[in-house]
């Protein structure tokens, strides 16, 4: 992570990089859930309020499981979540030594696809799960979102936006503005590429907008991390189950312990190569 994304992560609670997914890459993970478009489901957890700007027809498509689907298309989710080139952003964000906090998923859409009601913990108060802090000439969060596009996403379709610099915010979010009927000028929907990555801190306000592109569906692979000692979503994996874990290589084992610090396995920057040190803050 370069000193120019550094600030901007530090600045505005998220950061888009291009191209780090190579298009073989993209080919796989879009190849993969091309073979299991039966596993769809709707998002249940999708919710406009009483919104009328972020309503649709219809929410959100969404993927879950894809660790432990059949063989060979479980491999490119297997493989992204120990990714090289993601690697240097996590260690600058959570320090050495980060875990998987929950399974990675999938959200889709296409034309009609409600929005989500906007979130995030700012600053108002102290969220031990979800914070921005900045001390001795480094920067540490709580969960944060690499999301990685694999379709393209230009401003105006719809999908991820994002209230830049909320996660610094002293006072609670109005409703009216999470409901994305007041200033919608301060709400960002981002544009990507398929194969570039972006980064968000769950401190940040963020949601969903309504999917409003009629030649392109949104499909974003959603893999979320937090710092060793940390676990926001409740519930992990036990490494000794179920029976897929043994497939998995050592780093990718190390990202499924539970939270804690002492002797924790550390993933080195090659993304195989796993330290235990005795202690490591």
């Amino acid at each position: 992570m370069n000193e120019r994304e550094k600030f901007l992560f530090d600045l505005q609670g998220f950061l888009a990089v291009k191209d780090i997914l190579t298009p073989e890459e993209v080919d796989a993970l879009n190849a993969a859930v091309d073979a299991n478009l039966n596993k769809q489901v709707e998002d249940d957890n999708s919710a406009t309020g009483d919104s009328k700007t972020l309503a649709g027809t219809h929410k959100r498509g969404m993927f879950s499981g894809m660790l432990s689907w059949p063989k060979p298309w479980c491999q490119p989710f297997r493989d992204i979540i120990v990714h090289q080139k993601a690697i240097p952003y996590l260690d600058a964000i959570h320090g050495r030594g980060w875990r998987l906090d929950h399974s990675p998923f999938i959200l889709t859409s296409d034309p009609g696809t409600e929005g989500l009601l906007l979130h995030g913990a700012t600053n108002h108060h102290f969220f031990g799960a979800a914070y921005h802090i900045y001390t001795n000439g480094q920067m540490r969060c709580g969960m944060v979102v690499l999301q990685y596009q694999l379709a393209d996403v230009e401003e105006g379709d719809g999908g991820l936006c994002v209230i830049p610099g909320s996660h610094k915010a002293n006072f609670p979010c109005p409703q009216e503005i999470r409901e994305w009927e007041a200033n919608q000028e301060i709400v960002y929907n981002v544009p990507a590429k398929a194969g570039d990555m972006i980064i968000f801190n769950e401190a940040t306000i963020h949601g969903t907008l309504p999917w409003k592109n009629h030649e392109r569906k949104r499909r974003s692979l959603l893999v979320r991390y937090s710092p060793k000692y940390l676990h926001y979503a409740g519930g992990y994996y036990d490494v000794t189950f179920p029976e897929w874990v043994d497939e998995l290589t050592e780093a990718q084992r190390a990202l499924l312990e539970p939270p804690y610090i002492y002797n924790r396995p550390l993933i080195e920057e090659d993304g195989e190569t796993v330290v235990r040190p005795r202690v490591e803050y």
